[in-house]
């Protein structure tokens, strides 16, 4: 809100950069008000039907995901879909990201479930093989953290270190179905199993030039990165207000980005989450965005201490993973939905009875609660 005051572009720190209408005053509102109906409102039974709910709806995106691998519709699109997937998300990296904020929660299933456990399998694998269609590095390196992350919180803290002959072969069989279809959808640094075969020169993707051709995209993004720390160092207080990089950072673009090829793109946004809020928004937003996940990973660790129960630990994979991918790249309405509601979901099920507050008609006795993570 104070970097919304000092922006300088009122109208798009309110609404957010145009067709987006993310990440905004009104958008960042609209999240708060979303987790605070949700654990206002929401009890222990509704919570795991809209986790389910959660994972059906993935099971159709990553569906057509699939199904985008195979042509399903690639003459639609100007961008060579077959190649890199993102279903109904507009981009691979947002689409990698989305299902690993989903992945840790279907894992978790797998591990409750006995009747259901073929069917959240199933899905984790539909999940997964999606994520390897991405293409995405990003994803990618999320998913490879994500897997060892998850299972050593399952051991270390919900199986007291004592590992049990079912969970075992549920370890064994998940993670080599993972590994198997990364390799049968390949990645950025090999090839998938359909292209082996393939002479090399057929191999070479046909996408964006920040994907696939010109000056490697680590390159520039290490540009915009600077970019975006000049643009802190001129408005270190509140930045320039929320979503405003695309004016700020052509006042301040270091002169290597003249020598790229993608030299005439514009930049809307840090490629960086944490730079992007930190030029944006200053040290006040970034110190208030940093607080907020320290709260929301305190309270994900309390509980894992507490309760035995394996949504704790995918929870908070979840989380990290989403941390991962928006260090290298930018929150979008569906990945902010999960930043914002996986605390939701942990806090209903974690807490007796509805969430209440002392006097429910005052906003700032609930704000009171949420700044002492109570």
């Amino acid at each position: 809100f104070l970097s919304t005051l000092t922006s300088i572009d009122l109208r798009t720190s309110l609404f957010g950069y145009y067709s987006r209408f993310h990440g905004g005053f009104l958008s960042s509102l609209c999240y708060s008000l979303l987790f605070w109906a949700f654990v206002a409102n929401m009890d222990k039974g509704k919570t795991k039907k809209a986790i389910r709910l959660l994972l059906y709806s993935g099971v159709l995106v990553s569906v057509y995901a699939i199904l985008q691998h195979f042509g399903i519709d690639k003459n639609v699109w100007v961008q060579d879909v077959q190649n890199r997937v993102f279903s109904t998300l507009g981009q691979p990296n947002w689409l990698a990201a989305w299902f690993l904020g989903l992945l840790p929660l279907a894992w978790a299933f797998v591990l409750k479930g006995k009747k259901s456990l073929k069917k959240y399998l199933a899905i984790s694998l539909l999940f997964t093989l999606a994520i390897a269609y991405t293409k995405s590095r990003s994803g990618l390196l999320g998913l490879a953290v994500a897997i060892p992350f998850f299972w050593g919180l399952i051991y270390f803290f919900t199986l007291k270190k004592k590992l049990n002959k079912p969970l075992k072969k549920k370890f064994l069989i998940l993670n080599l179905l993972t590994l198997v279809l990364i390799f049968v959808g390949g990645t950025p640094w090999s090839p998938s199993l359909e292209k082996l075969g393939e002479k090399k020169e057929e191999l070479k993707a046909q996408g964006p030039v920040l994907e696939t051709g010109g000056t490697e995209s680590g390159k520039i993004r290490k540009i915009v990165w600077q970019g975006a720390i000049d643009i802190f160092r001129h408005y270190p207080l509140t930045g320039t207000g929320p979503e405003t990089f695309a004016f700020a950072y052509y006042q301040y673009r270091p002169i290597e980005h003249n020598l790229v090829s993608e030299w005439d793109f514009l930049y809307n946004k840090a490629h960086n989450e944490f730079l992007n809020i930190l030029a944006t928004t200053g040290i006040l937003g970034l110190a208030a965005y940093l607080y907020f996940i320290y709260i929301v990973i305190s309270y994900l660790v309390k509980k894992l201490k507490e309760d035995p129960s394996v949504l704790y630990p995918a929870f908070l994979t979840s989380y990290v993973s989403l941390l991962i991918t928006n260090f290298f790249g930018f929150s979008v309405v569906a990945t902010s939905l999960l930043f914002f509601l996986i605390p939701a979901l942990a806090i209903v099920l974690g807490t007796e009875g509805r969430v209440s507050f002392p006097n429910e008609r005052s906003w700032i006795s609930g704000i009171r609660l949420w700044v002492t993570g109570s």
